[in-house]
């Protein structure tokens, strides 16, 4: 898989580096009346870097569309500097003073649609930054005033055309087949996984299967990257064949869906192995290769003939050889019979109870469409404010730096303007990282350059050459966890820009300025991001802490609602609190990432790393088994009526454990949004936790407040219940139906909802006491 991934990046590099090619041999020597509509290589130069080195692997409809954002940022741009031109005059655009104003404005205008992409306003805002301040190196006095714009233009179109030549030779590189490779690629990743569930299943004792287990966990990271990637060669695929924008939805289904599902099914099968007390699990090897022959099956279909064979295979359950251990095998058996596509009895049976499923889905439905408009009109209200916010941002960072580049150096002010238009984004970003990889790739590439121009100084004809390799180089630096995109794309643009051009005086000088410039608006740009959003990720993390608490109360809540009423509308209640508990971890985790970039500040908290890990962890396997409880409930909501399993007993518990929890939370809560070392300190004591947080470790003293919560014991004592009553329905239903699918299916689904429920609780407990360490 290195393998694979290491030639992929060599690939774009030779990519990108033909790409780079072909604009300098064109702006060098190529034909006169082509280099006189391209008087700005150096912003030929970088558009084809943002599309090359952009957060997605350019394939031919990923590049298609950029060229799309391309024109419509050369469109915007053309059209501002004509209205600003007609209203203001050149003259007054060339005042010092009064173009970092029209920059600041043309920006705004530029950031505020939410239509356009990212590419398109950076390519707009570095077009506005070239065009205003060459109004003042020239003193307002440009011969030929309409047609500026239209050299811009130029060379920004010759930047995409030379990326999209180089995207089709030696052969295209096709979104469809990079998605195909990608498909793939997971499907081999899922066997390996399969193999080591395998060898977990067998290993000789509790230590090999650990082992086993975090060589499985990785093998899912890298799992999630690639998914990450397939759905992203997806979207780009209707812009290499136009006609599939016209099928239907059920023709142009996402393959990503199908794989999403997928891979929920295998994290299923990883958590059950992850919650075994004792290895091996007592069964052979030939049993657990025909058991997961299914999913084998599901990730890489077989003949027809292995597929009837397999549905043969079923599970017997004896009511007598249920426990607590054997409920994560249970769970694990019952993600197996999800990957064949299993439970149909009792899905049928929930489609003809009188014909009541159906009308108690109607009224549900009127009201989430309410819900759903209310929530789009606070959406809209909500993105309006972003939208602001984001267009404020840019116009201060892009017109201070232009107007404190032009104070520095006149004829060097767009240097500054344009390290700012290539490094905003619409969201947070880790400011001190990006600025730091910046101003290094910058002074790496002129440094590079610098040593090249002396080497070809009697060769001045070919120093071109030597961007070849370091291009490639630039490339691996923007896929490394170094450097990242910010290092490798000025990294790249620093080399090119001394390279690649001809007649912008003596290099050294030249190198000089332009890091001098790049500093000056590295520091526009942090000061931009720390006046829009002055809060540190490291407090926005605490604060998503509490968030992740709240939909945590809410999935526990909906819980108990579903143990006692049990029909749908409660279902979808939980599903709907699972997406937001979701939604919260996908912020905590953004949050946390940038904050353990951020500097060491003194009398100032940081994050623990491992903590934050195991927190993340916790929270996105309640997430994963609060939607297998839905699906459970959902297998079981046909047979619930006749089933005569004891709820309240399980809801007598759930709500016990929910009346502890809620008191916990609210504590930690207020724990986790303290910012100061000593007031933390402080707060500690008062509520009597004799942690040593920051050490991650736990004294031997008593404290009397995490007794007040939930414990382990009640967890155990969950099991115990559910078990003991699992046992009672399971007679039941023997001695009531003689149908053997319908039983063991019924006693299957309830042992993984017991597993699910218990899980839930534990890793609940487990947050709490996460929380006392991490924050």
């Amino acid at each position: 898989m290195r393998d694979t991934t290491w030639l992929e990046r060599l690939g774009l590099a030779l990519r990108t580096a033909m790409a780079c090619l072909i604009v300098s041999l064109t702006t060098l020597y190529g034909p006169k009346p082509l280099r006189h509509f391209t008087t700005f290589p150096a912003f030929s130069y970088l558009t084809t870097i943002l599309i090359w080195l952009s957060d997605a692997e350019p394939t031919y409809g990923e590049v298609l569309k950029c060229c799309l954002d391309v024109s419509y940022a050369t469109f915007q741009t053309i059209a501002i500097a004509l209205v600003s031109v007609l209203v203001v005059g050149p003259a007054s655009l060339g005042n010092g003073l009064v173009a970092p104003v029209a920059v600041a404005l043309a920006s705004f205008i530029v950031a505020f649609p939410v239509s356009t992409s990212l590419l398109t306003k950076r390519i707009a805002f570095g077009q506005i930054v070239v065009v205003y301040v060459t109004f003042v190196v020239f003193n307002g006095e440009v011969a030929h005033v309409f047609m500026l714009p239209v050299h811009v233009a130029g060379s920004t179109a010759l930047g995409a055309i030379a990326s999209l030549i180089a995207v089709l030779l030696p052969f295209p590189r096709l979104a469809h087949s990079q998605m195909s490779k990608g498909c793939k690629l997971y499907a081999e990743n899922a066997l390996e996984r399969l193999n080591m569930f395998v060898e977990i299943m067998m290993a000789r004792d509790n230590t090999t299967a650990q082992v086993l287990i975090a060589r499985a966990a990785s093998l899912s990271a890298a799992a999630k990257n690639t998914l990450k990637n397939i759905k992203i060669h997806h979207e780009r695929i209707s812009w290499e064949r136009p006609d599939t924008r016209f099928l239907s939805r059920k023709q142009k289904l996402d393959p990503a869906e199908k794989l999403h599902a997928t891979d929920f099914l295998l994290r299923g099968l990883e958590l059950a192995l992850g919650s075994c007390s004792s290895f091996p699990q007592g069964m052979s090897r030939d049993e657990l290769t025909r058991l997961l022959e299914g999913p084998r099956t599901h990730i890489a279909p077989r003949s027809e003939s292995t597929l009837k064979s397999q549905d043969s295979l079923g599970w017997h359950h004896e009511a007598e050889s249920l426990s607590t251990a054997a409920l994560p095998v249970c769970f694990f058996r019952y993600c197996v019979e999800l990957f064949r596509g299993d439970f149909l009895s009792l899905r049928q049976d929930s489609k003809s109870v009188n014909g009541r499923t159906t009308e108690e889905e109607i009224h549900p439905a009127n009201e989430g469409l309410s819900m759903a408009r209310k929530f789009w009109d606070i959406l809209c209200v909500w993105m309006a404010r972003e939208r602001f916010v984001f267009a404020f941002k840019c116009s201060i960072s892009l017109g201070l730096a232009v107007l404190f580049g032009i104070l520095y150096n006149k004829n060097n002010g767009y240097w500054s303007g344009l390290t700012v238009a290539i490094s905003l984004v619409s969201g947070r970003q880790a400011t001190l990282t990006v600025a730091n990889s910046r101003l290094q790739g910058t002074a790496m590439g002129s440094v590079y350059g610098l040593i090249c121009c002396s080497v070809f100084q009697r060769l001045e004809e070919f120093r071109f050459l030597p961007l070849l390799p370091w291009i490639i180089l630039a490339v691996f630096m923007r896929h490394s966890k170094v450097y990242g995109q910010p290092g490798g794309v000025t990294a790249a643009i620093a080399a090119l820009l001394i390279l690649g051009r001809r007649n912008y005086g003596a290099p050294t000088e030249f190198a000089i300025a332009r890091i001098v410039e790049a500093s000056i608006g590295l520091l526009c740009f942090v000061f931009g991001e720390i006046l829009v959003t002055p809060a540190r990720a490291a407090t926005l993390a605490r604060t998503e802490i509490s968030h992740c608490l709240d939909a945590l109360l809410d999935c526990i809540q909906s819980l108990v609602l579903c143990s006692e009423q049990k029909n749908q509308k409660v279902v979808a209640d939980l599903r709907k609190s699972q997406v937001k508990l979701k939604s919260h971890v996908e912020a905590l985790e953004r949050f946390a990432a940038e904050a353990l970039t951020e500097p060491k500040i003194p009398f100032l908290r940081r994050l623990n790393t491992d903590s934050y890990n195991r927190l993340l962890g916790s929270f996105s396997k309640i997430s994963d088994l609060c939607l297998y409880v839905c699906d459970g409930l959902k297998n079981l909501s046909g047979v619930q009526p006749t089933l005569a399993f004891p709820w309240d007993n399980i809801t007598h518990e759930l709500r016990a454990f929910q009346e502890k929890l809620h008191p916990s939370v609210k504590c930690l809560k207020e724990i986790s949004q303290t910012k100061s070392q000593a007031r933390l300190q402080k707060e500690l004591q008062k509520r009597k936790i004799c942690h040593d947080v920051e050490a991650g470790t736990t004294s031997n003293d008593n404290y009397s407040y995490m007794e007040l919560g939930p414990s382990q014991a009640d967890v155990e004592r969950f099991s115990v219940s559910f078990v003991m009553l699992l046992k009672e329905a399971t007679d039941k239903i023997s001695c009531n139906t003689a149908d053997d699918a319908f039983k063991s299916e019924t006693a299957l689904c309830l042992s993984s909802l017991g597993f699910c429920i218990s899980r839930l609780m534990q890793e609940t407990i487990c947050i709490m006491t996460e929380i006392t360490h991490t924050t």
